[in-house]
């Protein structure tokens, strides 16, 4: 103890410590730097410590090896002894690096993760398990997990209506995620028996409201104030209950009657949780599944979480609305009010009407329905077409039936129909329009030639395409439309997969929206031909986005490059006249001109130069070690032993840096 009470060893001890941490973190830098590729601080701080600790027991080795065993040797010989040392030290270095090569290939750099990121991935982890108890648990008790039979998926058997009901009790109580593939699977009249259908189309109104003293606080935080300064009166039951967010008429203190859209207070969270499940299972199946790699799962699953994770910030809602809006569609769109919304409440215009879903429509008459379904499919495609902004998530719960409040010169003689939900929303470039029309042309006549040409002015090429079978392939297609979009859509995307032809995001986006736009219209008029209505409106399209205002436009865009090049060329014509008549026209082709193309060759001939020198190097340890000639360094050792070994540690850690940048290339 010294006189303040303090153990005598401690301040040694901590000098050691901190000693002992400095070295080992030297030695991290070192071994980074040697082998020369991004290898993770934690495990090359490990690096550093087995050379502190396992440098004194190798030193030991070493010296009694040489006959150096007491402290009298090693005074005798003090030279020797600090060359051993020396020598011991980087070997136990050199162990410890190849200790971390051999990890590497193991577990590579990043495959684990930090610490903190391990921790959270356990606490995700946790989430993950949990959300498939609570599915599980909800399936079981909705009766879904029951045992069923063919008969299931079979319209018109009561084990068809009972499955039915089981599944959309299921999507509508797990949550975000699930009912939205519910609303998805309700728009495919294609694919499911019309029990299913019927039962999951509710589930756009149907989703368990949240008490309204829950979502004020989350209402008044976004507003900045108290909601009565704002609103005179609030109805707190709700009037549609959705997937994400629930709406509740108001009247705001200026008159304007309103609706107040406020995201659920766990929406965020459980998305979160449930994306993670979807992309994690879809990475799976891309990676063990040859379906999955030629689907490309895992990018779509990625697309969809982008494209929930927008419909979950409403100032990109409120956008998306005033950008459809400025397209001209033949359908009503709620006014906003940007000074009330933020990114999770929205407020705008209160249209009374119902849902399609919901609405009856026997008591209208065949040409009422029939203007309704053509007002409909006319606002769409002029919004995918002509304008490039499109509504992309059409279930009938996202359309509105208006009814006549009164006469009035300017309203239809019937009811009318209003868009709603605009937090998914797709964009598509002129080019990429004017093909699509192109390919709706090339359809209706039944051309599969020009139908490829505009399908490839679209879609991603692949490396070896084959035109003439994807040629043959686009033929037999247009013979099997059956007047479906949802048809020609799946058996098109069948083919595109076939060919290894990617699908860009918005473009698979407008024809899904299309797709989907067949179930929807037959709530309206179940005569209704999508196709052939398609095709009889192309050339309207095609003229509507080549108007003369629109060529003078493009025109007038591309028409400065081109009098820049109309200037260049004389002269250019010239200088290449004068090379011509004096023989100096030359051609030159520079190999290697990339600067990846000359790193790989460069990188190439060094790992080369690396491993050639190892080899020397290793091969010329063993011959001086066997040698039992040249001078003593100590009792047992010979300098040409020593030489030996100091040469093997240079080819050994040379071997090592070889090996693991091959490793690390092939990563």
């Amino acid at each position: 103890m010294d006189p303040t009470g303090t153990p005598a060893f401690l301040p040694l001890l901590l000098l050691s410590a901190v000693l002992t941490v400095l070295f080992a973190l030297a030695a991290a830098f070192a071994v980074r730097r040697i082998l020369g590729v991004p290898v993770g601080w934690p495990r090359s701080f490990g690096v550093g410590l087995v050379v502190c600790f396992g440098g004194a027991p190798l030193t030991t080795v070493f010296l009694a090896h040489s006959g150096i065993v007491d402290a009298e040797d090693a005074a005798r010989a003090v030279v020797p002894t600090l060359m051993l040392f020396g020598l011991s030290i980087a070997w136990a270095f050199a162990l410890g690096t190849g200790l971390l090569v051999a990890v590497e290939v193991l577990w590579p750099t990043g495959s684990l993760g930090t610490p903190w990121g391990m921790v959270s991935s356990l606490r995700a982890s946790g989430a993950r398990r949990k959300r498939y108890l609570q599915v599980t648990r909800t399936a079981f008790r909705e009766g879904l997990l029951r045992p069923v039979n063919a008969r299931s998926m079979q319209g018109g058997t009561p084990e068809a209506a009972r499955t039915a009901r089981s599944l959309a009790a299921t999507l509508g109580k797990s949550g975000v995620t699930f009912i939205k593939l519910g609303q998805m699977l309700s728009t495919r009249a294609d694919a499911l028996p019309p029990e299913y259908n019927a039962e999951l189309s509710l589930l756009q109104t149907r989703a368990e409201p949240e008490p309204f003293g829950a979502l004020r606080p989350l209402l008044e935080a976004a507003l900045g104030r108290d909601a009565d300064e704002v609103f005179a009166s609030i109805d707190p039951e709700p009037l549609a209950s959705a997937s994400v967010a629930q709406v509740h008429t108001a009247v705001l203190r200026t008159g304007q009657r309103v609706v107040v859209k406020i995201q659920r207070p766990t929406a965020r969270k459980q998305v979160k949780v449930d994306l993670d499940i979807i992309e994690r299972f879809a990475r799976m199946l891309e990676r063990r599944t040859t379906w999955g790699r030629a689907l490309g799962l895992e990018s779509l699953a990625v697309g969809f979480g982008v494209s929930l994770r927008e419909e979950l910030d409403y100032t990109v809602e409120l956008a998306n609305m005033r950008a459809v809006a400025a397209g001209n569609p033949a359908l009503k769109i709620p006014a906003v009010y940007p000074q009330y919304s933020s990114n999770k409440v929205l407020v705008m215009e209160r249209l009374d009407g119902e849902p399609l879903g919901e609405a009856c429509l026997e008591a209208e008459t065949p040409d009422s329905r029939r203007r309704l379904a053509t007002e409909l499919f006319d606002g769409i495609l002029q919004q995918v077409i002509v304008a490039g902004v499109f509504h992309s998530d059409l279930h009938p719960g996202n359309i509105l039936v208006l009814r006549p409040s009164g006469p009035s010169s300017d309203a239809p003689a019937g009811p009318a129909l209003a868009l709603l939900d605009f937090g998914a929303v797709g964009r598509l470039g002129r080019d990429t329009r004017m093909s699509l029309a192109g390919f709706i042309v090339a359809v209706q006549a039944d051309d599969n030639v020009a139908a490829t040409d505009r399908l490839l002015e679209m879609v991603e090429r692949a490396p070896a395409l084959d035109r003439r079978a994807l040629e043959r392939g686009m033929g037999i297609l247009l013979t099997h439309l059956e007047g479906s979009p949802g048809v020609l859509f799946t058996k098109l995307f069948g083919l595109l997969h076939r060919h290894s032809l990617g699908v860009p995001p918005q473009l698979a986006g407008a024809l899904r929206a299309i797709g989907a736009l067949e179930g929807t219209i037959k709530l309206l008029d179940p005569g209704f031909d999508v196709i052939a209505e398609a095709q009889r409106r192309s050339l309207t399209w095609i003229s509507a986005m080549t108007t003369p205002e629109a060529l003078r436009n493009m025109l007038a865009s591309n028409a400065i490059g081109f009098i820049s090049t109309l200037q260049r060329l004389p002269r250019n014509l010239s200088m290449l006249n004068e090379k011509i008549e004096s023989g100096n026209l030359q051609v030159n082709v520079r190999q290697f001109a990339s600067p990846a193309d000359r790193g790989f060759l460069t990188g190439l001939v060094h790992e080369g130069i690396i491993a050639g020198i190892s080899i020397a190097a290793i091969i010329g340890s063993i011959l001086l070690m066997v040698s039992d000639s040249g001078p003593m360094l100590a009792q047992n050792l010979r300098l040409y032993q020593f030489l030996g070994y100091t040469l093997a540690l240079g080819g050994f850690v040379f071997g090592l840096r070889s090996l693991v940048r091959i490793l690390n290339t092939g990563r």
